[in-house]
């Protein structure tokens, strides 16, 4: 597979496992819920150093699955050094309906932080994953499922790991994200 197309619909791609996280610089255009989840189960696995989420609810349908769950924990007991991070808007709707990636940070807290993001950035309605400062799944609306994923482009993901560290550094950690169920 070459690069010499700028964007792909995923639909159109032949075989997803010709994807290598820091190797493709192709853009996957992605429409649909599932296309989402097929990424992201794709690319998450690769990373080896970190992965940043930054959402309002942390989507149940794609977050809160053995699938995404199982590559978080791996990741984080590869390395002492990795880490997962997330910015979530709405704990409390997160809270309410349960969520394994939560029982998951609170088992490894030190390895997987989750924080609420000061309510000045509320305006921000884009969500966005990044994988390694290489790799990205991107969404405009949280209510949608039509993005941009790219499997390497280190300049753009900067740009979403510069906007996550300006907030992550306001955040706050959520407690009632910390709260042991009894």
């Amino acid at each position: 597979m070459t690069d010499e197309q700028l964007e792909i619909k995923f639909d159109e791609v032949e075989n997803l496992d010709d994807y290598r996280l820091g190797e493709n610089s192709q853009d996957l255009v992605l429409d649909s819920r599932d296309h989402h989840i097929k990424v992201m189960d794709h690319m998450a696995p690769q990373a080896s150093r970190k992965i940043r989420i930054f959402t309002r609810d942390l989507d149940p349908y794609v977050f809160d699955r053995s699938e995404f769950v199982e590559a978080c924990k791996s990741l984080v007991l590869k390395s002492r050094y990795a880490r997962v991070e997330i910015l979530a808007f709405d704990s409390q709707r997160i809270i309410q309906r349960g969520h394994r990636v939560i029982e998951l940070a609170r088992s490894l807290s030190s390895r997987i932080e989750i924080r609420k993001p000061e309510q000045q950035y509320e305006r921000h309605l884009e969500s966005f994953i990044t994988f390694d400062e290489m790799g990205y799944i991107y969404r405009t609306y949280p209510d949608r499922y039509e993005g941009i994923a790219n499997y390497h482009n280190p300049r753009e993901t900067r740009e979403f790991d510069k906007l996550f560290e300006e907030i992550w550094q306001r955040s706050h950690t959520d407690s009632e994200m910390r709260h042991l169920s009894i």
